[in-house]
C-alpha cells in the first residue's frame, strides 16, 4: 500500500518529498491523487509501496563547530570554555577527558556518577558538549541520560545502518493502536502513543511503539516539552532495541532541545578559565595586578581601507588556508570566535559568512604573530 499521509498541506507534502526516498528503490519521491481523491507519495514509477529517510551519521562542518562553540560560551560562559580549551569539542574522549568536562558542567554531581558518566562516553564514544550525554539532578541525585543524537549515533555503531519508513517517528493510527493493543484497550485510553518504523541492514524491518502517561508531565515541559514528543522519543527506542545486531545500553532517552546546562558562576576562575577547587582559591600577584588594567583598543581603519574592503564571501580555497593557519597556530574555534565576534565586533556566525577583507585582516593578524600566542589569546 502506497504512503498517504494524514497531513496534506503542500507544505509538509513538500518536506516528505525532499526528506525521504522511496523505501525498495532509492529513487526520488512525488506527491499522487487515486481515484478516490487522496493524496498519497510514491517514486515516479509509482509501483513500488513505503518512503524511507535514511539515518547518516553526523558529520562536523565549520559551521556546526563554530556553532557549538557559541553555544557552549553563552551557556557556561567565557571561564568554561578557556578551561576545555585544551580538550576535543567533538570526537572519541579519553575518560580522563570525559571526567574534565563533566566536573566542569556538573559540579554538584558526586564522584561516582561522573566516574560512571565519563566511561560511559568513553566506551560508546559520546560527547557531553555534542548534546549527547547528560546528567540531569532528579530527587535528590544525578541521574545519567543520553539525548536523542546520542541515541541514534549508538544504533547506528551497533545495528548497523537503518531508516525511518512512513515518517515515524510519529503519533499512531487508530488502525495501528488497535492492531498492536486490541480495541478498546487500556492503553490507548490512558496513555499518549506514538510508532516507530524502521529497515536495517538486509530489509529487517522493526515496529517500536512509545507510551506516555496522560496523567504525567514531562521534564521540560516548561520550555516546550510534550507528551508525544516523549512517546515518540520511546517508540524510536524501542524500534532500535528490536533491529538485529548488538544490544543496545539500557539508559533513559531525552530531547537535547529541552535539557539544561548548569549555571558554573563560581565554579570556574574567570581570569584563567581553570576549575575552582574548594570554595576559595589564591590567585597570584601578577594576575591581580593586571586585573585592572584595560585592553588597550586597535587603531580604527583608515577611510581609504574602508573604502576599498572587500564585501564577497570567502571562497572554498580560502577557509581551507585559514583552516591550516589555525592548525599552525593551534587556534581552536573558541578563540577565533572570540576575536572576531568580541574583539572585533564582526557578529560572524558562521566561518562561511565572512567577506574577503575580514579573512584578509585574520591571516593578516597571524602573519604580524610570530610567537606561540597563549592559550586565553588569539594573536
Amino acid at each position: 500500500m502506497h504512503y498517504y499521509p494524514e497531513d496534506t498541506s503542500k507544505e509538509n507534502l513538500r518536506k516528505l518529498i525532499e526528506q525521504n526516498v522511496c523505501a525498495e528503490c532509492g529513487r526520488l519521491l512525488y506527491a499522487y491523487m487515486d481515484k478516490e481523491s487522496k493524496v498519497y507519495i510514491a517514486c515516479g514509477g509509482q509501483v513500488h509501496e513505503g518512503i524511507a529517510r535514511e539515518y547518516k551519521s553526523p558529520r562536523e562542518d565549520y559551521e556546526s563547530k563554530i556553532r557549538r562553540e557559541m553555544e557552549m560560551e553563552e551557556k557556561t560562559g567565557q571561564g568554561a570554555t578557556r578551561a576545555l580549551a585544551t580538550i576535543p569539542r567533538q570526537g572519541q574522549l579519553t575518560q580522563p577527558q570525559a571526567m574534565h568536562i563533566l566536573k566542569l558542567v556538573y559540579p554538584d554531581a558526586p564522584e561516582p556518577d561522573i566516574i560512571r558518566t565519563a566511561i560511559f562516553c568513553r566506551d560508546f564514544g559520546l560527547h557531553p558538549l555534542a548534546k549527547e550525554v547528560y546528567l540531569i539532578p532528579f530527587k535528590g541525585k544525578h541521574v545519567m541520560v543520553v539525548g536523542i543524537p546520542a541515541s541514534r549515533k549508538m544504533a547506528h555503531n551497533l545495528k548497523g545502518e537503518f531508516s525511518f519508513l512512513e515518517d515515524t517517528p510519529r503519533a499512531a493510527t487508530q488502525e495501528e493502536i488497535d492492531r498492536q493493543f486490541g480495541k478498546d484497550s487500556d492503553e490507548a485510553k490512558t496513555n499518549v502513543i506514538s510508532v516507530t518504523k524502521l529497515q536495517g541492514e538486509g530489509g529487517n524491518l522493526a515496529i517500536g511503539f512509545g507510551l506516555y502517561s496522560k496523567s504525567e508531565n514531562p521534564y521540560g515541559m516548561d520550555k516546550g516539552n510534550t507528551k508525544r514528543n516523549m512517546a515518540n522519543i520511546r517508540s524510536e527506542r524501542q524500534a532500535m532495541d528490536r533491529l538485529p545486531g548488538k544490544p543496545l545500553p539500557q539508559v533513559e532517552v531525552i530531547d537535547a532541545a529541552y535539557a539544561e546546562v548548569p549555571d558554573i558562576e563560581g565554579k570556574v576562575d574567570l581570569e584563567t578559565g581553570e576549575i575552582i577547587e574548594g570554595e576559595s582559591r589564591v590567585i597570584e600577584d601578577e594576575k591581580s595586578k593586571t586585573k585592572g588594567e584595560k585592553k588597550p583598543q586597535p587603531e580604527p581603519e583608515s577611510e581609504l581601507e574602508l573604502e576599498h574592503q572587500d564585501e564577497t564571501l570567502v571562497t572554498p580555497q580560502q577557509l581551507t588556508e585559514l583552516d591550516a593557519m589555525m592548525n599552525k597556530r593551534d587556534v581552536n574555534l573558541t578563540q577565533l570566535g572570540k576575536y572576531m565576534n568580541k574583539d572585533k565586533g564582526w557578529e560572524v556566525k558562521k566561518l562561511g559568512d565572512l567577506k574577503g577583507w575580514q579573512f584578509k585582516e585574520i591571516m593578516a593578524a597571524f602573519e604580524r604573530g610570530q610567537e606561540q600566542p597563549p592559550p586565553d589569546k588569539l594573536l
